[in-house]
């Protein structure tokens, strides 16, 4: 607006539904993996390890999708909510008439230009920073399954509390969070740290600008995240430099997040999404295995294989909302759930064999394990998010896993019998909860196992990856019931985020867990129960481990 006068008279306007991305090819000047013209400072970027030759032509290039000629151009959406007319009169309305509707239709042209410019200012713009915000980070949407876990996380392994490390709770209705405060209370008596409730609505553009100044973090747990205006938080968070995390699994979720990558990096705004058990476990495993490859060889990771071994879960309420919400979208979102490079990171013209969904269908015989390979549900998920970890690499101007770097996925079986029972049980969301229902494991949103049953799950990631010299490794993470690990990860990367943010490797951007939090975040959910070894060649799965499964 070019004057304060000139506010925004229409209705606020709706949200806008999920756009099409289309891909965007790198100059051919960019296709070199080269570091920016104008790099971060040296204190904010992860030292480069050692320079190895590069030709001076790559037959293979990656590519990134976005959907404006101007990807670092500010998103509207969240702004125009925030100023629209029924916000404006109100607030000024409340502000200089009493919030008497009938004066500010009688006096509103004697306002002086100088108490509107204050007013828009203070009620719109003013901004706090991140320093003298009382919050180090605000979870919201506590109030569900996911909720819950991340509380009991923070109470049980975060040290600090009301000193070092102080957080909110935030949602619409306050007396869900007040009740789970009180089972806070009870469940860990010994500490006096409780945290503040604050009323938001995602919808009240208002209140979320509140929030995001109230926070130097914000961790977003309210899904399915398809069926919200979670992108209009993460806007918010971007204009009010406030990081976000979230602990979505949805690819067209994420895939409408990425859009604003190079506006939130040119902001400095870090914005992880799938800061979770499924997605960013597998992503920590993926940049530990090519980290330690690296101190074997200089050379470009080819391939990369990760298998999954455990015994048992169930699917909370809220997961079977979420592929509910996807199944009911599918005409939407179909080309982009069936993108490989949805995410970004394609090799190529994006069209490998390898690289197809596919191979994540297979089942077949490994040698090296001794055991079979059979598709795995978020193995559509995951590949997507880690080829993107690939692309941010480049992009923030480090090496990338490789140029031509491979990623597929699968659960591990004993024999082929399990393999393909598994595999004939991947079926509709309607038909998986007929099934769930029969066995009496179907859960309502905001429920899940409880703590004694998930206690007694674990899941195992084997990681297979060889350079394209042909040194290879194979690495192990040992973790517990991914829910659980859901509340780790996001935790540990909100906390990074609020408290030790000057040491991240990179200071703005739409990243993945691995590249925002890199090897400090794989050092923070090691030391509350995760473990990341390299295993020896020979090393075979003892699948005796598993006599039955828990859930």
């Amino acid at each position: 607006v070019t004057s304060t006068r000139a506010f925004n008279r229409t209705a606020c306007p709706p949200v806008a539904s999920a756009r099409s991305a289309r891909a965007r090819r790198f100059p051919p000047s960019a296709r070199l993996v080269t570091p920016p013209a104008s790099p971060p400072p040296a204190s904010k970027r992860r030292a480069p390890r050692k320079s190895r030759p590069f030709p001076s032509q790559l037959p293979m290039s990656l590519k990134v999708a976005h959907s404006s000629s101007d990807p670092a151009q500010r998103p509207f959406e969240f702004v125009e909510s925030l100023l629209c007319k029924e916000n404006v009169e109100k607030g000024i309305t409340d502000h200089f008439f009493e919030g008497k509707p009938q004066l500010f239709d009688k006096y509103w042209d004697s306002l002086k230009e100088h108490e509107l410019r204050s007013f828009f200012h203070d009620k719109f713009g003013k901004t706090v920073l991140r320093e003298n915000r009382p919050f180090s980070f605000v979870v919201y949407g506590a109030s569900g399954y996911t909720g819950k876990l991340v509380l009991d996380y923070i109470y049980e392994h975060v040290k600090g509390l009301g000193t070092e490390v102080t957080f909110a709770l935030a949602g619409r209705t306050p007396s869900k969070l007040h009740d789970r405060v009180a089972e806070i209370a009870e469940k860990f008596p010994a500490s006096t740290y409780r945290p503040e409730i604050i009323q938001a609505d995602i919808d009240d553009a208002k209140a979320i600008r509140l929030l995001c100044l109230k926070a130097r973090c914000v961790l977003n747990v309210a899904g399915p995240f398809m069926n919200t205006n979670a992108h209009l938080l993460v806007q918010a968070c971007i204009d009010f430099d406030c990081d976000y995390v979230d602990v979505n699994g949805e690819v067209p979720f994420t895939h409408k997040l990425i859009q604003q990558h190079d506006y939130a990096k040119k902001q400095g705004v870090i914005i992880v999404p799938n800061a979770a058990g499924a997605g960013g476990l597998p992503d920590l495993a993926a940049f530990y295995a090519a980290s330690e490859l690296r101190k074997k060889t200089l050379a470009d990771v080819g391939k990369m294989h990760t298998f999954m071994h455990g015994n048992g879960g169930v699917p909370s309420g809220g997961t079977l909302a979420t592929r509910a919400a996807m199944t009911k979208a599918m005409s939407k979102v179909a080309k982009i759930m069936g993108d490989p490079f949805a995410l970004g990171g394609a090799v190529g013209d994006g069209k490998r064999l390898e690289d197809s969904d596919k191979v994540l269908n297979k089942i077949e015989h490994h040698a090296d394990f001794d055991g079979w390979s059979g598709p795995f549900t978020y193995a559509f998920y995951d590949t997507r998010l880690i080829r993107r970890t690939n692309w941010l690499l480049m992009d923030l101007g480090e090496d990338p896993y490789g140029l031509r770097f491979n990623y597929s996925e699968h659960l591990l079986f004993p024999d082929e019998a399990s393999a393909k029972a598994a595999a004939s049980a991947n079926t509709s969301s309607k038909k998986e909860e007929e099934k769930l229902k029969a066995e009496g494991k179907l859960y309502a949103l905001g429920q899940g196992l409880d703590d004694e049953t998930r206690g007694k799950l674990f899941c195992d990631y084997y990681v297979n990856v060889e350079a394209e010299d042909g040194v290879s490794l194979r690495a192990k993470i040992s973790a517990g019931d991914g829910y659980d690990e859901t509340a780790r990860v996001s935790v540990e990367t909100a906390l990074l985020l609020s408290t030790k943010r000057d040491s991240l490797p990179f200071v703005g951007g739409v990243l993945t867990p691995a590249v925002a939090g890199g090897q400090l975040l794989i050092d923070a959910v090691s030391a509350t129960g995760i473990k990341f070894e390299v295993l020896p060649d020979d090393f075979k799965v003892d699948f005796g481990k598993v006599t039955e499964r828990v859930a």
